[in-house]
């Protein structure tokens, strides 16, 4: 079934429970429960700088400022700016841009 069509199930009690990424936004715009993973079987959603390797020789100061984003970004920050794109259909490179100036992260 399509996520979208998931969420609108849910929402009308088509479905009671249905599997979700935890940083999905539309979870908190529902007004969803995320349940806790007490056996573990589900691997941790978590977001990783990546970059290249050809473009991190080809710009060196990259990892640095990839680096400070690491351990930045928690659960529920994620799913607001997820839901900006997914609930609001905003363009995903304004939104993180918006995010990162908004944290500084473009300051030195």
């Amino acid at each position: 079934m399509q996520i979208g069509l998931v969420y609108d199930a849910l929402d009308t009690n088509k479905m009671d429970v249905a599997l979700a990424y935890t940083t999905d936004g539309r979870i908190s715009a529902y007004n969803l429960k995320v349940l806790e993973d007490d056996k573990k079987f589900f691997p941790p959603y978590d977001a990783s700088p990546v970059i290249s390797a050809d473009l991190l020789k080809e710009h060196p100061e990259l990892g640095d400022i990839l680096q400070r984003l690491i351990g930045k970004i928690d659960t529920e920050t994620m799913q607001k700016l997820n839901y900006e794109a997914d609930g609001k259909l905003r363009e995903p490179a304004v939104i993180a841009e918006e995010f990162l100036k908004k944290n500084s992260y473009f300051e030195n």
